[in-house]
């Protein structure tokens, strides 16, 4: 059996985006663990994509998914993001930022309720479930181990191949006051 042919960027680029859930963006591959009509790949496992050989992808987008990963297999999922990027490619994480979700904590009063869902996941299906917890210092180190070259804060109102809204750019509030609480970083390969 023939495989689908994947879409590729108006300009040629080969852009991934993984852990798509209800977003569809025309110009991504859409990877993700629950079947969709927009879902290009369905895997629950991303330490391992054999779809794509080494050096063959351009940007890989991850929101809100690394957190999902167990610890043991986060330089495993990096590792395997850096095999597929080319040289120069961009790996783009969004993750929940502990130091945010301390910073709600305590604005909140304390409340535990106010980050909960952010720091254990919703927990309302099997994959909706937080193994890992990063800040900028943990994430940054993280991504330099497994030989990324360059790690840089992104703004998603200001960042190429971002024309959706996500929890990129999630904001809690806490006392009135509303807290970006994700973790915006670009790894080069």
């Amino acid at each position: 059996m023939r495989k689908p042919r994947l879409p590729r960027n108006r300009d040629g680029k080969v852009l991934l985006h993984i852990g798509c859930g209800k977003i569809n963006s025309p110009e991504f591959i859409n990877i993700d663990a629950r079947p969709s009509a927009h879902v290009h790949i369905v895997t629950d496992d991303i330490t391992s994509l054999p779809d794509f050989g080494r050096g063959t992808v351009d940007l890989v987008y991850m929101c809100h998914i690394l957190e999902h990963v167990k610890r043991d297999d986060l330089k495993r999922v990096l590792s395997e993001m850096k095999r597929i990027l080319k040289d120069g490619g961009v790996l783009r994480i969004s993750v929940p930022d502990f130091d945010k979700l301390i910073e709600v904590y305590h604005t909140s009063g304390k409340d535990i309720d106010a980050i909960s869902k952010q720091l254990m996941g919703g927990q309302d299906h099997p994959y909706n479930i937080h193994y890992s917890i990063f800040n900028q210092q943990h994430l940054s180190k993280l991504l330099e181990e497994v030989g990324f070259s360059k790690v840089v804060p992104w703004d998603p109102d200001q960042c190429q191949y971002h024309d959706f809204k996500d929890r990129a750019s999630r904001k809690l509030k806490a006392n009135g006051k509303e807290v970006l609480i994700s973790l915006n970083l670009e790894a080069i390969k």
